[in-house]
């Protein structure tokens, strides 16, 4: 025992256990300080603003893609499947999640060392903290692999019934992952999923020489990015961007390659210091099953790279937010390259005949990351309009209306944090509407106007204006209450303006 502890004194630290338990330690706090620390999300607020309906759940306030940039409609909601929404369960679900992806990351062989890396990715920590599902996301990719994996024992042929079965049920499990992002009817991917069925037996018949891991990645890549183009090509929902605004949909897609595969994926993820070797490994590289997993990979890291780009571009028209620097605001979303984090560290360790957290570069790569998973994990995420949502759930009456005047980028989602923070909200029966500043809501709101695509403003008693907006001469008899933004949110001051003369501030 005493030469044991004697040899393992004798390595540098990062090679110790002891180096990697207390590492491994600091991810689990870190995780757990981003989940009991951090308000939700803006899209975990929207999720968690879901009501049921006959057919499925429904936004209270309407959708938050409006029909008019200026304006929302509580009338136009669209209807959801119930399998998509988990209102009240948004961090639960967000943290099984989590405890899955650990699960299925030691299932497939990795070790503590990987696994604590993969707890240490900074997009990981910072979507924990908001309740979001990208550890949900990427531990069903690692098991639609997984059961991939399972019927390809080359030594031994399968039949052909096991391997459309395999085949079936990884596609189901990959789409899965579109029905709770996107919100939509299982039932309307069946069409995706034949295709998906019909690509997977085309590969499991294709020849060996087809998979050299360089060639097939390179390709993989350029199908997912084709298949993405197709889309908009197609016209279809916001992916049209890319025939409505080609130039811009194209500076996306550069700044997309450079921030979701180098910044989120090569640093992010920890990946450059194996990504030379394995280059060269993988021009020699024989074996069936990396170049499926390679051709994996390359896939849905260009099909996620255009998505990206096609939501940069949609959003910044819909918001008329300032180009380019909208895609600086929306940066997080390369966080979705994070999904692929288990099958990039398994073909790194096929590709190079394992996973050396110890090297020197492996563990630069890992400290290099560090500061920002602490600040992402102590930091979290804290909103001003959570005061203001205490004015109005201590004083709004049942059946009252009030009104949001924000900037057109994410004015709808700020909006939906009034939803989670005014208490009963929905069984009070208490309606927000959202408005930008120039969209002429003080002539909409006194002349009892109702204009196309846009909420009436007849109960509203209420008006929240974000700072730096001023009503310039309100009427007589109307009172205001003001609050303070802090630094991290922007700084400046929030007015609420209310008909009510007398208000109970906490």
């Amino acid at each position: 025992m005493e030469e044991a502890a004697t040899s393992d004194e004798s390595k540098p630290l990062y090679s110790q256990a002891r180096f990697w338990n207390g590492l491994f330690l600091l991810a689990i706090i870190v995780n757990l300080v981003a989940i009991f620390t951090s308000d939700l999300g803006l899209d975990a607020h929207v999720e968690g603003a879901y009501i049921e309906t006959e057919n499925g759940w429904a936004l209270d306030w309407g959708d938050v893609r409006t029909e008019d940039p200026l304006a929302s409609n509580p009338m136009d909601a669209r209807e959801v499947p119930e399998s998509s929404v988990t209102p009240g369960t948004i961090m639960p679900f967000a943290i099984i999640g989590l405890l899955v992806a650990i699960i299925t990351a030691n299932r497939m062989g990795f070790s503590k060392e990987t696994i604590t890396v993969l707890l240490l990715n900074p997009a990981l920590i910072f979507s924990i903290g908001r309740g979001y599902s990208e550890y949900t996301y990427l531990a069903m990719i690692g098991i639609a692999w997984t059961i991939w994996k399972m019927s390809r024992d080359y030594g031994v042929e399968k039949n052909s019934f096991a391997r459309i079965t395999a085949i079936g049920f990884s596609a189901i499990v990959i789409l899965w992952v579109l029905v709770l992002k996107w919100k939509v009817d299982p039932f309307s991917l069946l069409i995706p999923l034949i295709a998906l069925i019909g690509i997977g037996m085309f590969i499991d018949r294709a020849p060996n020489h087809w998979f050299n891991p360089q060639k097939v990645m390179f390709g993989g890549f350029g199908f997912g990015l084709l298949s993405i183009v197709s889309l908009g090509l197609l016209g279809y929902g916001s992916f049209s961007v890319v025939i409505t605004d080609t130039i811009r949909f194209i500076q996306a897609l550069l700044i997309a390659i450079f921030g979701v595969i180098l910044v989120y994926g090569m640093f992010g993820m920890v990946l450059w210091p194996f990504a030379k070797r394995a280059w060269c490994n993988m021009a020699s590289n024989d074996d069936r099953l990396t170049g499926e997993l390679a051709l994996f990979i390359g896939t849905m890291a260009g099909a996620i790279v255009a998505y990206v780009a096609c939501l940069w571009t949609f959003e910044s028209i819909l918001w008329n937010s300032e180009w380019p620097w909208h895609m600086w605001t929306m940066g997080n979303n390369g966080r979705y390259i994070t999904i692929l984090v288990i099958p990039s560290y398994l073909f790194i360790k096929r590709v190079n005949g394992g996973l050396d957290w110890t090297e020197r570069n492996a563990i630069i790569g890992v400290l290099l990351i560090l500061p920002i998973s602490l600040a992402a994990g102590l930091h979290g995420q804290t909103y001003w309009t959570d005061d203001a949502a205490e004015v109005l759930s201590d004083n709004m009456a049942d059946g009252e209306d009030f009104l949001f005047i924000h900037d057109t980028t994410l004015g709808m989602h700020y909006l939906y944090t009034f939803h989670t923070h005014i208490e009963e909200v929905v069984e009070r029966n208490i309606t927000g509407h959202w408005r930008a500043p120039d969209s002429g809501w003080e002539t909409e709101l006194f002349s009892g106007e109702t204009i196309q695509n846009r909420g009436n403003l007849f109960s509203v008693e209420w008006i929240v204006l974000s700072p730096d907006i001023q009503w310039g001469a309100p009427p007589e008899g109307w009172y205001q209450t003001t609050g303070q933004a802090d630094f991290m949110n922007g700084g400046g001051e929030w007015i609420v303006w209310t008909t009510h003369s007398e208000l109970a501030l906490r």
